[in-house]
């Protein structure tokens, strides 16, 4: 798949019209219409603005390097929010969350593995 047809296939998933998406990124609505038409590709800047109000990767959206992740629905309203604030802190303070998180994870894994040795 090209980058025209992924971006009109995410776009569409997204429930997001052309019209919404082009003021998003601050194009007009006639240019955002050729990128997914794919008669123009997009600079570099209308490319990060299309991936992060598309929130995908510019590597998913040139490459497709992460279509086989599927996406992630958490339905728990308040872990989702809590993820969506951990995705906003700095790049250090995300690693310590996640060795912690990897920590507890792998302290129920022993756990488990104990008690069905035991069992």
């Amino acid at each position: 798949m090209d980058f025209a047809e992924k971006l009109k296939k995410i776009r569409k998933n997204k429930n997001v019209s052309q019209i919404e998406l082009s003021e998003k990124i601050g194009i007009s609505p006639n240019h955002f219409s050729r990128l997914e038409t794919g008669k123009y590709m997009p600079s570099i800047p209308v490319l990060v603005k299309i991936a992060q109000a598309l929130e995908v990767t510019i590597d998913y959206l040139v490459n497709g390097m992460d279509e086989d992740i599927p996406e992630i629905q958490i339905k728990n309203k308040s872990l989702l929010e809590k993820v969506k604030l951990i995705d906003n802190l700095d790049e250090e303070d995300q690693r310590a969350i996640i060795r912690i998180i990897d920590s507890m994870l792998t302290k129920t894994k022993m756990k488990s593995l104990l008690e069905e040795t035991t069992s």
